[in-house]
């Protein structure tokens, strides 16, 4: 039944009609209190806001700039048609550039749709506008993180982004103002993890502008690897006690030397190496020790919590290594223990540089730590000046080498360097 009686001519004409009549006193209703639209016994006028503007012109070579988006048309004629006319928006305003050329140009809004009783006003009616070559260029990209983020003790170690390019298009007087193509992490406080996270990327000029410009990809996966501050440095050995049956130390031998510590940078600064009693007076024969390592002031972490020490006890001197008085019946024990120190600023010459070839870049000294090893008594008068260290420049080639340090220390110690080599950037002469 509804079926036929929407399929019935009455029923749309009738329909019509009355859709026609509630437009009608909608209208006039809106006319009260509308201030953009006036009306007169004869006619009527009216302000579109917003109106799109269409561009017409080569949009694969070329970019137009200087164009707004939108623009207000006012219209004014019957009743009827302007009502009909806003109503509907079956109208179109734009610019016809398709047989411009490259530069300059002041062009004439154009429109269609508008019936031609109607008298149609474009405001602005003229505007300046300027065609440009469009042009394409690859930039890399500069991935960027605010540290001040990070938390305490942690900085970036790396920040990549991959893909680390991406390609601009754009207008060409736009495309060479580009100085920075930026891609900015930004992140929660305290980050203490590596992370990777998709970032917008921005084409910036030289005052740090934004530029309108296409941008392919628009994000790049950005991975921003954190550290803590961490330096390293020789292990200390010192002797604690003495061995059963008045053996003495001959030698320790640690199975690592160096060791990474953790923590707050400036703290770390102060610290050159790290003291380590090693407990013998519970040996009766050479053996191995476990030290558990201190912690000191301002370090959070150590890269090893335990250290194994090899103590060769000198049990050859079991027969004579006890003398007794005997006046006094007092025991004495003979022999030295062996001990460690660490040596600072010890200077590292340069020999055999080939100087009517080559001359060093910014010549400067240069000066290492020195783990040294030995007897206590020979190591508590080693001085820096003791200690000749060189790297042989024989075989450099112009720009950076890296050189390993060779040298000698007093007789009956040995010695590490640290580091054990050094950067020598040189020059070849004309």
């Amino acid at each position: 039944m509804m079926d036929k009686l929407v399929d019935s001519p009455w029923f749309l004409r009738i329909t019509a009609l009355a859709l026609t009549f509630l437009m009608f006193f909608t209208v006039r209703s809106e006319t009260s209190t509308e201030n953009n639209t006036t009306t007169t016994s004869d006619s009527q006028t009216a302000v579109i806001h917003d109106v799109p503007v269409k561009i017409l012109y080569d949009n694969e070579n070329l970019v137009v700039s200087g164009v707004p988006q939108t623009v207000d048309v006012s219209i004014k004629g019957p009743l009827a048609l302007v009502y009909q006319t806003k109503a509907f928006k079956d109208y179109q305003v734009y610019l016809d550039l398709s047989k411009a050329t490259i530069g300059k140009h002041k062009v004439k809004f154009k429109y269609k749709g508008f019936n031609d009783k109607l008298n149609v006003q474009i405001e602005p009616s003229t505007i300046n506008v300027s065609i440009e070559e469009k042009v394409t260029r690859t930039f890399k990209v500069d991935p960027d993180f605010n540290e001040g983020q990070l938390a305490s003790n942690y900085f970036v170690k790396a920040i990549t982004a991959d893909p680390n390019e991406v390609t601009v298009t754009g207008a060409k007087s736009v495309v060479d103002s580009i100085a920075y193509v930026k891609a900015m992490v930004s992140g929660e406080s305290g980050v203490t993890e590596s992370f990777s996270k998709d970032v917008p990327v921005k084409v910036l000029d030289r005052d740090m502008n934004k530029l309108d410009i296409t941008i392919s990809p628009s994000t790049v996966p950005v991975r921003v690897d954190i550290g803590e501050y961490n330096k390293e440095v020789p292990i200390s050995l010192n002797v604690k006690g003495s061995p059963k049956d008045n053996l003495r130390v001959k030698s320790l031998k640690p199975e690592t030397s160096h060791i990474t510590l953790f923590g707050a940078k400036d703290e770390l600064e102060k610290i050159n190496s790290l003291p380590v009693d090693v407990d013998v007076s519970k040996l009766n024969k050479s053996d191995n020790v476990t030290v558990n390592l201190p912690k000191p002031t301002g370090v959070t972490k150590l890269s090893i919590n335990q250290l194994t020490v090899h103590v060769t006890l000198d049990e050859s001197q079991l027969n004579n290594k006890n003398e007794i008085d005997e006046t006094t019946g007092n025991q004495e024990t003979t022999g030295a223990m062996a001990s460690t120190a660490t040596v600072e600023n010890v200077k590292v010459n340069v020999k055999n540089l080939d100087k009517e070839q080559f001359a060093i870049d910014e010549e400067t000294s240069y000066y290492v730590s020195v783990f040294v090893t030995g007897d206590e008594q020979t190591i508590a008068n080693v001085k820096a000046s003791d200690i000749q260290l060189y790297v042989d420049a024989t075989n450099v080639k112009e720009g950076m080498n890296t050189l390993k340090i060779f040298g000698s220390s007093p007789s009956g110690t040995t010695w590490k360097a640290t580091p054990s080599s050094i950067k020598l950037k040189v020059s070849q002469l004309s």
